[in-house]
């Protein structure tokens, strides 16, 4: 915020600042790039243009503060909440809400590795209490074979404990893996050696590349004249943590590979499952967090949707969605009232207090819904997820936010853009 008057220089105003002149103009520099001019004329404005210049300053400190609490906030109430409105629980569901896992149950986990074929994986609860990796999500794909007895001895190999997992399947028989580089002071002995045959067993007969995601052909192993092309990928060189260029990469993989990643909700459950429950610290990487140092400000998300709006314009009959729904998802993404940006990881989510539906999939007309039918009682402070467009748009606006010329009814052949 920077006042400015013909009479004295600009000003950048933060709610401790002392304003000693009456602002003719008022240049609101916000975070999604956005420029706002506010004039203030002499026809008996100034008192106003002074106050408004203050409530700016306080409302950003006050912003400051829901960043800070997406950190350690307990959920258990919010400072000026109104508690939401019921709702006609038959009331239809808004345009890209449905269809959207969220990835915070066993259920949806399940799903979606159902959707793939994926053989030879099963979902993991070993971390359903956070305990094994506090920054990965509570359910994992891990291969069929690996007990959990056996996988709880992996996590400590790694940076920040975050193991080797399925990411994707390919059709043609192909896996995606992402993990973090191994720790420093692992020291994998024989007692890891099951483990260890179990990934690569899991593997076989594909041909393992490590580094950014390539297709290729398996070459050994027993694979055959005209199959399709197979790959298994890992992704922990890129960056020791796992939580930010992975995300990235893991994603435009799947972009290019999946055409149900290309329509609107299969879009949206990306977005859920490779950076929302994988732990992608977004109020640090979006600058949500004013008190942390700027260096931890990278904008990696913004960039995903900079490269999914580069293949949007390539290819547009590929996509269900279109440029105004790229648009919408990055300028909410500086907004810290959902529950999608407001924290780092699903631990912290989960600690926020916000109710879950079994299948977790959001109806934002009928709200989180207790599964028993129990609407009544205390409510907990509730964050809707940014997929909830009808708290922003209008369901015209949402109109807009899928693409006509997209592809028709299911996709094409998967594995081609």
């Amino acid at each position: 915020l920077t006042p400015a008057s013909s009479f004295s220089k600009p000003k950048v105003l933060t709610a401790a600042s002392t304003l000693k002149f009456i602002p003719e103009e008022l240049a609101v520099f916000c975070r999604d790039f956005r420029l706002l001019h506010f004039s203030f004329p002499e026809n008996g404005l100034a008192p106003q243009a002074f106050r408004v210049a203050n409530a700016i300053a306080r409302a950003r400190e006050a912003a400051a503060w829901l960043g800070d609490a997406a950190e350690g906030h307990d959920g258990r109430s919010c400072p000026g909440e109104a508690p939401p409105e019921e709702e006609d629980e038959d009331e239809d569901e808004e345009e890209g809400s449905s269809g959207t896992l969220l990835f915070e149950s066993l259920r949806d986990w399940e799903k979606e590795l159902q959707r793939l074929g994926a053989a030879g994986w099963r979902v993991s609860a070993v971390n359903e209490r956070f305990d094994m990796a506090p920054s990965l999500p509570q359910y994992l794909w891990v291969p069929s074979g690996l007990l959990d007895h056996d996988l709880k001895r992996t996590f400590g190999h790694f940076q920040e404990r975050r193991v080797p997992r399925l990411c994707w399947h390919h059709p043609g028989g192909g896996d995606l893996l992402r993990a973090a580089s191994f720790h420093p002071a692992s020291e994998p002995g024989s007692e890891d050696v099951r483990w260890r045959r179990c990934w690569q067993g899991n593997a076989a007969p594909w041909s393992c590349k490590v580094g950014a995601p390539a297709w290729g052909t398996a070459k050994d192993g027993g694979g055959r004249k005209g199959d399709p092309p197979t790959f298994i990928t890992t992704l922990p060189p890129l960056e020791p943590s796992d939580r930010d260029l992975n995300c990235l990469l893991a994603s435009l993989v799947q972009l290019l590979g999946d055409p149900h990643a290309r329509s609107l909700p299969g879009f949206q459950s990306l977005v859920q499952r490779e950076w929302v429950a994988a732990g992608h610290p977004f109020p640090r990487r979006l600058g949500l967090l004013c008190r942390d140092s700027p260096r931890e400000e990278a904008p990696v998300f913004l960039l995903f949707l900079d490269c999914t709006w580069q293949l949007l314009g390539q290819f547009p009959a590929d996509f269900g969605f279109t440029e105004a729904f790229l648009l919408a998802l990055h300028d909410s993404s500086f907004s810290p009232y959902f529950s999608t940006f407001r924290f780092s990881c699903q631990r912290r989510r989960r600690r926020s207090g916000t109710p879950r539906l079994p299948s977790q999939t959001y109806r934002p007309m009928g709200g989180w819904q207790d599964p028993g039918g129990h609407r009544g009682g205390p409510r907990a402070c509730t964050f809707p997820p940014v997929w909830a467009w009808g708290r922003r748009y209008t369901r015209q606006q949402q109109e807009r936010f899928r693409n006509p010329g997209g592809p028709p009814g299911e996709p094409r052949a998967p594995g081609t853009v």
